[in-house]
């Protein structure tokens, strides 16, 4: 029979004695660490050391290196290594399941961002998510009992496994704020410099006393990026931003089981074997996972669906243009055709033409000249590139209200420049509300509220007309506006919401990132 111990897991490295004489270890104690929280400890006691009849004195060693230390599992056998090793496997059996688990999941959800990568959607939210994923599965891989039994893990994996988890929530703050369209606010910026600061400095400080203050104030920034994200997800949950209440859900369960595990203390590793932080981000990369996917599945419908309405607008501007043309111009430039034929025929009945039958025709030329000239600029307002978006909207409800008289209200403050796409976006959607209003609603009173707050742009028309219901499909041909209105803001990376009843008459309030 072989004598030996069987001690469990011990958190996180250490160094077992038995009447003096060391008969084993897992990890590395010192400056130079490496953990093995994970690992079940099975020593084998050399012939002769084991006193029979006699005290026996056990002594373990134990470096702490993160949250709780110490023996985890209760029961510390002494036996025969054989029966040991069947109770030490029996042990490591749901252990091992579990981390084949959270492995297949960081692998599939890899692969499907690389799909996404393929598919052509590589914007950053996606490059950056697929990051977050990449660093979370590696950390996790590198901790696993798997890697720790390849005898790879040595002091410079163990440097890395603290750096990248040092840089993890710089990643997550890049992630979140590139899916919500946002700028990084300037007083986040100090605090990803500090994260990027603390990474490597965790290297170059080896003591662990000085490492324990750099963790603290990792900790401290933390918390205050945890805060800073749930508010960022609360906020955008509230503007109806899309998929954002899958994106809320994940960041809370995420911060919330990074909190209680880092700060609060709540360690599931003495009872599951994996820490709280491992389900948290597995539930976090879940509900990211069905939002990005959500959104491929709505980019890709209205992608399908964009030729359609495209050509649908084509022709309509057709049919419109071919209305205004016949409506506006044609009888103008007809009656100078009919103009023209009576200074003709007087010409040959040679009748002098005297200076009074001029000026009335270059009226009508004039204002042919001026109805082809308004045309152009409602097909494409080149002054946008030269003036202000307030500018220009003022200019259009004046021109609205003189033809058609309805009375336009405008309130704008706080305007900052904005690029010249942008301007042209707002404007656009702006006509086609007011068009709505004009056509649809009998409205008699339109306001227009422009506003910019940090990086965020808004715009909101509301009219007292009859309304009508935003989530009623309308006839074929119906709801053209909407749609048109919805893809234009979609291309600034905005959101859109319509509020509409017989009541309050129509509320269309969009709000993008101001490049």
């Amino acid at each position: 029979m072989q004598p030996a111990v069987l001690l469990g897991r011990i958190g996180d490295a250490d160094e077992v004695f038995l009447n003096g004489v060391r008969i084993g270890g897992e990890g590395l104690i010192g400056r130079r660490f490496v953990e093995a929280t994970k690992i079940n400890r099975l020593y084998i006691i050399p012939q002769g050391l084991l006193k029979y009849n006699e005290d026996n004195l056990l002594s373990i060693r134990v470096m702490n290196t993160y949250l709780n230390g110490g023996i985890f599992d209760k029961n510390i056998m002494l036996g025969d290594y054989n029966y040991l090793l069947t109770n030490k496997l029996n042990r490591a059996k749901d252990v091992l399941v579990i981390e084949s688990c959270f492995l297949t999941f960081f692998a599939i959800f890899f692969v499907t961002c690389f799909f996404f990568y393929v598919q052509g959607l590589r914007d950053r939210e996606y490059i950056y998510f697929w990051l977050f994923i990449t660093i979370y599965g590696v950390l996790f891989f590198l901790g696993s009992r798997a890697f720790y039994n390849t005898g790879l893990k040595t002091v410079f994996v163990q440097h890395a496994i603290n750096t990248l988890a040092a840089l993890l929530p710089a990643n997550l703050i890049m992630l979140l704020m590139r899916i919500y369209n946002e700028e990084t606010p300037a007083y986040i910026k100090p605090v990803l410099s500090l994260f990027c600061i603390i990474a490597p400095a965790t290297i170059l400080f080896p003591d662990y006393p000085i490492r324990e203050y750099l963790y603290k104030l990792w900790g401290v920034i933390f918390i205050l990026t945890a805060v800073f994200l749930v508010f960022s997800a609360m906020k955008a949950y509230q503007r109806k931003f899309y998929e954002s209440g899958y994106i809320l859900l994940g960041v809370t369960g995420l911060i919330a089981g990074l909190i209680l595990e880092s700060v609060g203390g709540l360690d599931l590793l003495q009872v599951t074997g994996f820490f709280l932080w491992d389900y948290s981000a597995v539930f976090f990369m879940i509900c990211l996972m069905c939002a990005l996917t959500a959104r491929y599945a709505r980019i890709k419908e209205e992608l399908q669906t964009a030729s359609v309405r495209i050509f649908d607008a084509h022709e309509e501007e057709r049919g419109r243009l071919a209305r205004e043309l016949h409506d506006g111009i044609g009888p103008s430039l007809l009656a100078i055709k009919l103009r023209l034929r009576m200074l003709e025929e007087k010409v040959g009945e040679v009748t002098s033409i005297g200076k009074e039958d001029f000026p009335e025709l270059i009226s009508d030329i004039s204002n042919s000249i001026e109805e082809l000239r308004a045309i152009a600029t409602d097909l494409r307002p080149s002054f946008l590139e030269n003036v202000d978006i307030t500018d220009a909207i003022n200019w259009h409800a004046e021109k609205i209200q003189d033809k058609l008289g309805i009375q336009i209200k405008v309130d704008s403050n706080g305007l900052t420049k904005i690029a010249t796409k942008t301007k042209d976006t707002i404007y656009r959607i702006y006509q086609e509300a007011l068009s709505n209003a004009i056509k649809h609603s009998g409205a008699t009173l339109v306001n227009v509220v422009l506003r910019t707050k940090g990086n965020l742009l808004s715009l909101e028309i509301k009219d007292n007309g009859k309304g009508f219901d935003p989530d009623r499909p309308g006839k074929k041909g119906t709801g053209f506006g909407l749609h048109t209105m919805r893809e234009r803001v979609e291309l600034l990376r905005g959101s859109l919401r319509i509020k509409s009843s017989d009541k309050m008459g129509t509320s269309i309030y969009i709000e993008v990132p101001v490049k």
